[in-house]
């Protein structure tokens, strides 16, 4: 048996039995996480354009738009609540992956909805999508040089929607290996480099998110219908290592640990709405703010030391719109430094607010690296922050793991905080606020994915 068959088979027969009780309480938190996010990201401008397109493309009105009354083919729901998830960049993270799981469980609530899944069946097929697009991911594993090349390095989510998809539909294991090898065929691409350094992030990186749910989605129609794709799709030699981006590969890692070690446990979450690269700079940021209760007129500097993309990708001043201030070091250090709500970083005020603007000259940002070694070593992104102040003083902090890390991992309250703010940016009254949390709590005995999904939108019945 191939080590894809091998993968294959133990996504494709894994049983919410069999998974570790923390298992499923991350797996809870980052459903629920997922959903805060959506709630928070609803009324954005990407998203109202986004929701208007796909009612202008019609179809059946079967699955929840979180945060809104609309109803949509559970296709298209899947896409925009993608899309509305990681509007904000608040959402949960992998470090060596990304945002996987804004993927995940807008296709797993979407399906759930439209096929009658349980609770149970959500956590089952999430936990195991995270389990095999960490592996695939593991696999990949490309030499720095090989990283910043690549634009495909993080496509290993299009198999964790294959696995979700796959495994709320029922497939066999033959089916889903067939679904498999659909997906690695049809799956999107990306054909342009955003010239990040000079101009930051492009606002189409975000409204474009949604495609990703697409391929994993078809493969697994295609496979229910008899059709079939390529099972050793993932095996050395297929081809998938060129198309990753990796010039070393390993498909033995594919199945390393598999029913033993849960990758997914690493997964982490956002304090601040920004770039999970940003955060150990916000963190300490913060901190010294508080510490040294300094006011953003009496800095003379700030220096931002940590890995080489901070440097290279992270350096826009004064952006135009919200995505772009989300991958700037000089704004969010700016929005910490003077206390802007979080919930006001973005608004429209805020980012052409002139005195903000100027503070972010301030902000300069520099190669650590130390931290560019242990990036590619070990996946981390810690930062230096040393603020320097007109009458001389200096004050320095180091941030090996923003809040939210599993080193410096969110209690249980962190993860109410962040839902019931999201929940109330929104208008969503206390009280469904908390029967939602209680949904998210127990969710592994909701009879139906429904019963969840009626409480996502604000004043439902």
């Amino acid at each position: 048996m191939s080590q894809t068959e091998t993968l294959v088979r133990y996504v494709s027969q894994g049983k919410f039995e069999d998974l570790p009780s923390e298992v499923v309480t991350h797996a809870k938190r980052t459903i629920g996480d997922t959903i805060a996010c959506g709630l928070g990201g609803r009324k954005t401008p990407d998203v109202d354009l986004l929701i208007d397109m796909m009612k202008e493309i019609g179809g059946s009105p079967e699955a929840t738009v979180i945060g809104d009354r609309t109803r949509l083919a559970f296709m298209q729901a899947a896409q925009v609540n993608r899309v509305m998830t990681n509007q904000l960049d608040y959402d949960d993270d992998y470090m060596k992956v990304g945002h996987m799981t804004t993927v995940l469980v807008p296709v797993a609530l979407a399906m759930g909805e439209r096929f009658g899944a349980s609770g149970k069946d959500l956590i089952n097929a999430v936990v195991h999508g995270y389990e095999a697009i960490i592996r695939i991911r593991d696999a990949v594993d490309p030499s720095p040089e090989a990283y910043v090349r690549s634009f495909e390095v993080d496509a290993a989510i299009h198999f964790g929607v294959t696995v979700v998809a796959g495994k709320l539909l029922g497939l066999s294991t033959e089916q889903m290996g067939d679904a498999f090898g659909l997906t690695g065929f049809v799956r999107a691409w990306r054909t342009t480099r955003p010239d990040r350094p000079r101009k930051g992030m492009p606002r189409w990186m975000k409204i474009t998110g949604g495609d990703i749910t697409i391929p994993g989605i078809h493969g697994v129609l295609l496979a229910r219908k008899g059709f079939p794709g390529d099972r050793q799709v993932l095996d050395q030699g297929r081809g998938y290592e060129i198309v990753a981006g990796s010039d070393r590969y390993d498909e033995t890692k594919l199945t390393n640990g598999l029913g033993e070690v849960y990758r997914m446990l690493r997964i982490g979450f956002k304090f601040f709405p920004a770039c999970r690269y940003t955060c150990s700079a916000l963190d300490a940021t913060s901190e010294l703010v508080a510490e040294h209760r300094i006011k953003v007129d009496d800095v003379e500097e700030v220096i931002v030391r940590g890995q080489r993309h901070l440097h290279t990708n992270f350096r826009i001043y004064e952006p135009d719109y919200m995505i772009q201030g989300q991958f700037s070091i000089p704004y969010v250090v700016t929005m910490a430094m003077t206390g802007v709500p979080r919930s006001e970083w973005y608004a429209e005020e805020t980012l052409r607010n002139p005195k903000l603007r100027a503070y972010q000259h301030k902000v300069k940002v520099e190669e650590d690296p130390v931290q560019t070694e242990r990036f590619y070593r070990l996946y981390t992104a810690g930062t230096t922050v040393t603020i320097r102040m007109k009458d001389g003083r200096q004050f320095s902090k180091q941030v090996e793991y923003p809040r939210g890390e599993p080193e410096n991992s969110f209690s249980e309250q962190d993860h109410i905080d962040k839902l019931n703010w999201m929940a109330s940016h929104l208008g969503m009254k206390q009280s469904q606020t908390d029967e939602l949390y209680q949904a998210l709590t127990g969710l592994e005995k909701l009879g139906s994915v429904s019963e969840l999904t009626r409480l996502l939108v604000p004043d439902a019945p």
